[in-house]
């Protein structure tokens, strides 16, 4: 392994790359978050970009929105999106979720099956001429999954895949950072004993009152009464709502 001199490593340290993830790994505030991405996306080929968060069904935080954080696009596509709510048919912002790979903008005529909504938010966004971007999905804990999209420009040139493999990595790091935040701004965190959480489980699997019973060979009655207590500690009112909330919070494997 070659010997690098104290210069040369304080080179390969401050590539916006690095300092990029040591500021989303320091951040303390959703500010400095996107100050860290502002300042990273103006050392690449990236004029605007865009992240959405979908909270899970369940999760403390889960109320039907999408946040959205957005630089860059043009002020009348940037408002437009939000108030009409265009992510609902956004198609990769739609499917980001079930892909593996980030996604040229070029390539969302290619997806399958692209339903009317979807078609016409293509026609929409093609009158703003934006040129190219990459969406790029990312995951988090719990199913704290989110999409970024990134957009180069009219008329500019695309990056390489190497580029690209750097851009995928920013913007998943930077969506850990953003669920660290969010996990430790969040109300603090429902508690379930080791038996109610054992109850939640059977609960998810479809297990009846009577299979979760014989199973943890306990009486009927008292699995109704670990049912009642988690429904009260998660605050829903049926079997469903808690394995969603269950699964939402971590506490089914």
């Amino acid at each position: 392994m070659p010997v690098l001199a104290v210069g040369q490593l304080m080179a390969r340290d401050a590539t916006p790359i690095r300092k990029y993830l040591r500021d989303c790994r320091d951040a303390t505030s959703l500010d400095d978050l996107r100050t860290a991405a502002i300042s990273y996306y103006s050392t690449t080929r990236v004029l605007m970009a865009s992240y959405l968060h979908y909270p899970p069904v369940g999760a403390r935080d889960f109320d039907g929105a999408i946040r959205i954080g957005a630089f860059g696009y043009p002020k009348d596509w940037g408002q437009k999106y939000l108030n009409e709510r265009l992510y609902l048919s956004d198609p990769l912002a739609r499917r980001a979720s079930g892909f593996t790979r980030p996604h040229f903008w070029s390539e969302i005529k290619n997806l399958p099956d692209l339903t009317e909504a979807e078609l016409a938010y293509m026609e929409q966004a093609a009158k703003v001429k934006m040129g190219e971007g990459i969406g790029v999905p990312v995951f988090g804990p719990f199913n704290r999954n989110g999409y970024c999209a990134l957009g180069f420009g009219y008329g500019n040139p695309a990056p390489d895949g190497d580029e690209i493999l750097e851009l995928q990595v920013a913007c998943q790091i930077g969506h850990l950072a953003y669920c660290e935040m969010l996990q430790r701004n969040l109300p603090p965190e429902t508690t379930l004993s080791a038996r109610e959480k054992e109850i939640l489980h059977w609960i998810a699997r479809g297990r009846t009152n009577a299979q979760i019973a014989d199973g943890l060979e306990i009486s009927r009655n008292t699995v109704e009464t670990y049912i009642r207590r988690c429904f009260e500690k998660l605050g829903v009112n049926d079997r469903e709502s808690a394995a969603l909330r269950g699964m939402a919070l971590g506490m089914v494997d």
